[in-house]
């Protein structure tokens, strides 16, 4: 008689094995699996192992200059590089991403800002839809 409303499809948070507190800055590569939170900075790659899950939660305050991968991630803080997520991209209302985003579901709230283009990856496809963002600059004045 009555259907369900359809449920939107938000990643939870349990637990995470790895924490970059916001008292520490890493300058290198990193590659986990599991859970990654970071809060602090890291100047490097950041990347998910092939073929486990994962969960990237990059906070308000953190901060990632290079390339990351991951196969879900909540995007609330700032990337320089490009992002690759497999699954679900969450950007949160502070997430500022400098770089070209592919992902296969995506969800944005206001005040989220992409500098780059996205592509949104296909299932069981290799090709990808690509819409291009036009480049805003801030009034001075």
């Amino acid at each position: 008689m009555f259907r369900s409303k359809k449920t939107e499809s938000r990643l939870s948070i349990d637990k995470f094995s790895s924490l970059i507190s916001d008292n520490v800055s890493l300058t290198g590569d990193l590659e986990f699996e599991g859970g990654l939170k970071v809060s602090g900075v890291i100047k490097g790659n950041v990347t998910h192992k092939a073929g486990t899950g994962s969960l990237l939660a990059l906070s308000a305050e953190g901060r990632i200059e290079g390339h990351v991968s991951s196969h879900d991630a909540l995007i609330d803080g700032t990337i320089i590089g490009d992002l690759a997520v497999e699954h679900l991209l969450e950007l949160h209302s502070n997430a500022r991403i400098r770089g070209n985003i592919s992902y296969r579901q995506l969800s944005m709230e206001n005040g989220a800002v992409v500098d780059g283009t996205l592509n949104r990856l296909e299932d069981g496809a290799s090709s990808a839809q690509v819409l291009e963002l036009p480049h805003l600059q801030a009034k001075e004045g």
